[in-house]
């Protein structure tokens, strides 16, 4: 009797036509972080939980790591990490000395959270970072060139109009700290605003005054938190916004050198939002989330910010950074369910060769290893049956062109149908193109 299978929700797995658009979507971030000088480096899964606690994550979305036959009364140490820049913080701290100032990384791993699965949130998802740390002084020109990254990579995958939203750390502790808000609660009003958008006001309201927070500066909370601000009117709009305190002045006036020095195409789809808040304790300026304007359900795709004492908390000295993650999955998930891309390529190979006899398989699988040196990926049938079997195989598959070998060699375009010979690699090669460009 076989077994039921039984489905793991918010751990998603893709058929290979979808993960071909994923892998393509990798690629695209990859190379653009690459153009801006970006390395790439890889953190293990698991990380001591001291580590993953300290940063404002909640226990219950941390998975522990512990042997099934583990003695009882052993105390779990080990967690899977949460997300890309906790564990980046420590590869920093743990190879000072032996990496080259400012450091530039990409990273692209899955990270866990013990979330409730649902529109693009899951329990296991791909989180692609990028960051740059520096001794002692990190530019604002920094903070400018990774908000720029994430809206180049959005506009670059072509999902959908992106928006970046943008908001200071120094700005909001500075308002909230200005109208009353007691310093021992200020990372909690924090954590409540940043799930506004989740909760809705009259939620959040409610958690504020639980808090301790009076009426009045529960509602100056929410009617600042409200504000949206287009990039291009933040500067003349900061008269109107009477900042309470140095603390937010010197946050805005960041957001204005930060929008003075980002891409200038992109300034377009910048908003400054005072209720992005991100709820995680290492940021301390510049952050950002974006969403897909068309899309706004799926949430933030995107963000990250300023961290100027995480990896100070491992050295005596100050390393500040920023950076931003993009939410791989969640564009994965946000692609799918809106058939953005149509997924039809169920294969690498760019060619099949049709096997007619097994007494023709030797030659070509000869004929395969010289296409493969010529850079052609090349798949061969696998029997010999009906030649009609064969090519409706490579149009479900997706490969677009079938190769016959007979007296000569030919190869038939499975879209137009047009067939050509061929006498080697280069001018296969040179049919393909040709093909291509007619699509």
């Amino acid at each position: 009797m076989s077994r039921q299978l039984k489905n793991i929700s918010g751990f998603p797995e893709w058929l290979p036509e979808v993960k071909a658009i994923e892998d393509s979507c990798v690629n695209t971030v990859q190379r653009i972080y690459e153009s801006h000088g970006f390395v790439a480096i890889e953190t293990p899964a698991v990380e001591l939980l001291e580590t993953l606690t300290a940063k404002g994550v909640g226990d219950k979305e941390i998975y522990t790591l512990r042997r099934l036959a583990a003695e009882e009364g052993d105390e779990a140490e080990l967690g899977l990490h949460f997300d890309l820049t906790v564990p980046f913080a420590r590869y920093v701290a743990a190879h000072f000395n032996d990496l080259v100032f400012p450091f530039r990384r990409y990273q692209l791993q899955k990270v866990w959270r013990g979330e409730r699965p649902q529109k693009g949130r899951f329990r296991e998802f791909y989180q692609f970072d990028v960051d740059i740390v520096a001794r002692e002084d990190l530019p604002l020109s920094c903070d400018a060139e990774v908000v720029s990254l994430l809206g180049k990579c959005l506009c670059a995958l072509n999902i959908g109009t992106p928006v970046l939203k943008l908001n200071n750390r120094k700005l909001l502790i500075g308002y909230y700290e200005g109208i009353g808000v007691q310093e021992s609660v200020i990372f909690q009003v924090i954590g409540v605003i940043d799930k506004l958008a989740k909760i809705g006001v009259e939620e959040v309201r409610k958690q504020l005054l639980a808090l301790g927070l009076s009426e009045k500066t529960s509602n100056d909370v929410l009617e600042f938190s409200g504000r949206i601000i287009l990039a291009q009117d933040f500067e003349s709009a900061l008269s109107t916004l009477s900042l309470p305190s140095k603390l937010a002045e010197e946050g805005a006036k960041e957001v204005l050198d930060v929008l003075a020095l980002v891409s200038e195409s992109l300034l377009p789809n910048i908003e400054i939002q005072f209720q992005i808040a991100r709820g995680l304790d290492y940021y301390t300026g510049t952050i950002v989330e974006s969403e897909v304007r068309e899309y706004p359900e799926f949430g933030s795709v995107g963000s990250g910010g300023r961290y100027d004492g995480l990896v100070s908390e491992y050295l005596s000295q100050r390393v500040p950074g920023v950076g931003v993650s993009l939410g791989i999955t969640r564009i994965m998930d946000l692609i799918i369910k809106n058939k953005i891309f149509t997924p039809n390529k169920r294969s690498s190979a760019q060619v099949l060769i049709a096997v007619l006899n097994e007494e023709q398989r030797r030659e070509a699988n000869e004929h395969a290893d010289d296409l493969r040196s010529a850079g052609i990926n090349t798949e061969v049938y696998f029997k010999s049956p009906k030649l009609g079997k064969q090519i409706d195989y490579a149009a479900k598959k997706g490969i677009p062109h079938v190769i016959f070998i007979g007296e000569s060699l030919e190869v038939k375009d499975i879209t137009s149908g047009e067939q050509q010979s061929y006498s080697s690699p280069q001018e296969l090669l040179k049919i393909i193109e040709q093909y291509t460009c007619r699509k």
